[in-house]
């Protein structure tokens, strides 16, 4: 059985959106040059992708019964100058303070939230499909 998520996005002005939840939760979209209000859509799709597997992540240290007293990943996306500009290569450095945690088990546990249960990172993989639908009356006017 498949799941659905859905998002409506708001156009507000320029290149300045805002996305909400079914559940009323915004969230500011902007790629304004000068008094921006929101991340950008590349800077949301990494801060999108660093908060999977985070949250994977997490999960995993509670089963293990291990207290998170700090918890950060910085993520650096490469992209191309060019148009589109995919990113070509992602890199997430992830900073723990979990005490009892050792390299080992935080090494596998990262490698396990980001390639095998972080679905964000997955989706960049989806296939993309879109419809068009035109609000607007969009047959001719007859003139006499």
């Amino acid at each position: 059985m498949s799941k659905s998520l859905t998002t409506t996005l708001h156009h507000l002005t320029d290149l300045r959106f805002v996305a909400e939840s079914p559940e009323g939760q915004r969230t500011m979209i902007d790629n304004e040059k000068h008094a921006r209000t929101g991340m950008s859509p590349m800077q949301l799709l990494l801060s999108a992708t660093a908060a999977c597997s985070a949250m994977d992540l997490v999960v995993m240290l509670r089963k293990r019964r291990l207290t998170v007293k700090g918890y950060r990943v910085e993520m650096v996306g490469e992209r191309p100058d060019a148009v589109p500009s995919p990113f070509t290569r992602v890199t997430a450095r992830h900073i723990l303070n979990v005490p009892g945690l050792d390299e080992d088990t935080a090494n596998r546990f990262v490698e396990m939230a980001t390639h095998k249960y972080c679905s964000v990172g997955a989706s960049l993989k989806a296939e993309l499909d879109y419809e068009v639908v035109l609000e607007h009356d969009t047959t001719p006017e007859l003139t006499a």
